[in-house]
């Protein structure tokens, strides 16, 4: 050929093109972990990241703030930033999918109640009890019963004879609710009627509806309720927990009372299934490191909270099937379950 031109002996033409081939090949691998950054996350070392604690709840709401309230001494613990991410909607629907798509590598947390445990028996998701590894528990948030301050239930006694004459009103959140379940399981141990459960779209609505008489009965933790109580608007009739509360030392606990009945708002951190155990154990110790710290032990002291409320892993996974368990079995009685 003229010289000026391109030669491409058969030799050069060969090693030209496996050149090309493998160019190709590099690219199109390159490509590939380009497109699934997912692979690159979950061989990120542990603490490269922030740790996300994914919550059902909306800013500002208990679960919302148990999670800030922990992530004050928990990062400090765990060497890196932990950031708050709220997926609300469904019930802990939104949240359970989006841990669920998330890298299993320990940089994502769930921040658990057992709205979501009802939310996985009634179907609304793909993630299943047996897809969770429990982390910590975190609060245990008991449920105080209030009525109205001039309301005729003024004793257990007297809302045990009125409440097997007719069925009390009970404020709830929805059909199905962890307050729906525990209101239902209040009245069966108390011997009373099955309850009238009015819904609300949440605790606030119900402590109003309390005062103004629209509802006979709320079961409610002292948060929802301390404005109402401070003023004088409601009483507490009993708490269901194992211990008197510090918040409320006068009132008796339902055990107390003969009515062997212990509810509370129970929050609690956990992984999806995967999560390597050797980051999984890395979590537990520096979540309890975070709960047993300063802010949080404040936390449960001024918010009318169990003071034994955190526990490890081990206690955390026992309650956690446990409450799967009684779940079931209380939805199938409501005639909700799957």
């Amino acid at each position: 050929m003229q010289e000026g031109n391109q030669v491409c002996r058969p030799a050069e033409a060969r090693g030209a093109a496996a050149w090309r081939r493998r160019s190709v090949l590099l690219g199109a691998a390159g490509f590939g972990l380009l497109g699934a950054p997912s692979i690159l996350r979950a061989q990120a070392a542990f603490g490269s990241r922030p740790i996300e604690v994914v919550t059902h709840a909306g800013v500002g709401g208990g679960t919302d703030i148990t999670a800030r309230m922990t992530a004050v001494d928990a990062a400090a613990a765990l060497g890196t930033e932990i950031v708050v991410v709220n997926k609300t909607g469904g019930s802990g629907a939104a949240a359970l999918a989006y841990a669920a798509q998330r890298p299993k590598d320990g940089h994502t947390v769930l921040l658990l109640t057992q709205t979501h445990l009802l939310t996985m028996l009634r179907s609304r998701t793909g993630t299943q009890m047996e897809d969770l590894v429990a982390i910590a528990r975190a609060t245990e948030d008991p449920q105080v019963v209030m009525v109205r301050a001039d309301s005729p239930l003024r004793s257990a006694d007297e809302l045990a004879s009125i409440g097997k004459e007719r069925s009390l009103r009970f404020g709830i959140t929805h059909v199905g609710s962890v307050d729906h379940v525990a209101t239902v399981g209040f009245a069966k141990a108390a011997g009373i009627r099955p309850p009238t459960a009015v819904p609300f779209r949440g605790g606030g609505d119900i402590v109003v509806n309390l005062v103004g008489g629209n509802i006979d009965v709320g079961l409610l933790n002292f948060a929802e309720g301390e404005a109402q109580l401070r003023a004088g608007e409601v009483r507490p009739l009993m708490v269901l927990s194992r211990e008197r509360m510090t918040s409320l030392p006068e009132a008796p606990t339902a055990r107390e009372l003969r009515i062997d009945f212990v509810s509370a708002t129970t929050r609690g951190y956990a992984v999806m299934k995967g999560v390597p155990e050797d980051r999984i154990a890395r979590l537990e110790e520096g979540m309890l490191k975070g709960l047993r710290g300063p802010t949080f032990s404040n936390y449960l002291k001024t918010s009318g909270q169990a003071l034994d409320s955190v526990a490890g892993r081990a206690e955390w996974q026992a309650q956690l099937e446990a409450f799967s368990n009684e779940g079931r079995q209380a939805l199938a009685d409501l005639g909700v379950a799957r």
